[in-house]
């Protein structure tokens, strides 16, 4: 017969295995591949992407989402690099209550090679979106938009691997890789990208950027 004091030894076990059930760590890793060979319409000599950036949260969160109109934050990342305004928006969803944490990564000096981050995840909020952006351009970034993290019997998978889709801000004119110009008036909403010179006007090769997520 177990004791009180085993049965509630036994109950604390429970809860610790619980709660390591119902969180996460995954490696987050942004394969890029803009090359001059497979991208060869107008490729800039300066092909870089800025710091990674981005969140964690609620699944189907529509802040990223396209047909929205871009946030300040996620203009002057798709048109500066800069992360400082999204965080301070992004904080601010998560004080209240629709995300767990904010994360920003390592920018990539070239347009190939890989940008990995590290990011802890939990069953109340198992989605990630993460942004980078595409320069030089007017005002492009390269996305992993609300990816969950929990499969259809709601256990967190061991590896799923997504394209990087490239999106447009919808805040600055141009349709080539270039900076500076003038702004979009009016504001239209975030689209993604399928025209030249990054796509062929159906898609943009998928090769450009993959994302996987491994549970570590």
């Amino acid at each position: 017969m177990i004791s009180e004091v085993e049965s509630e030894i036994q109950d604390v076990i429970d809860d610790v295995e619980n709660i390591v059930d119902q969180t996460a760590t995954y490696q987050v890793s942004f394969v890029f591949d803009w090359n001059s060979t497979d991208f060869p319409n107008e490729y800039p000599s300066s092909a870089h992407f800025s710091p990674l950036v981005g969140w964690v949260h609620e699944k189907d969160h529509p802040f990223f989402d396209e047909g929205r109109l871009a946030s300040n934050g996620i203009e002057e990342m798709a048109e500066t690099g800069s992360t400082n305004s999204l965080i301070d928006e992004l904080e601010t969803l998560i004080d209240q209550n629709e995300g767990l944490a904010t994360h920003t990564g390592s920018g990539l000096n070239s347009g190939v090679g890989t940008i990995s981050i590290d990011i802890d995840v939990n069953s109340d909020f198992p989605a990630v979106s993460l942004a980078t952006m595409l320069a030089p351009s007017p005002d492009w970034f390269v996305a992993a938009i609300n990816i969950n993290l929990l499969d259809e019997n709601n256990e967190f998978v061991l590896e799923k691997t997504i394209v990087g889709n490239v999106y447009d801000a919808g805040t600055e004119d141009g349709n080539t890789f270039s900076f500076n110009n003038e702004e979009t008036q009016p504001q239209y909403p975030i689209t993604r990208i399928t025209q030249p010179p990054l796509g062929d006007g159906t898609n943009v090769k998928a090769s450009l950027c993959t994302v996987t997520f491994t549970k570590q």
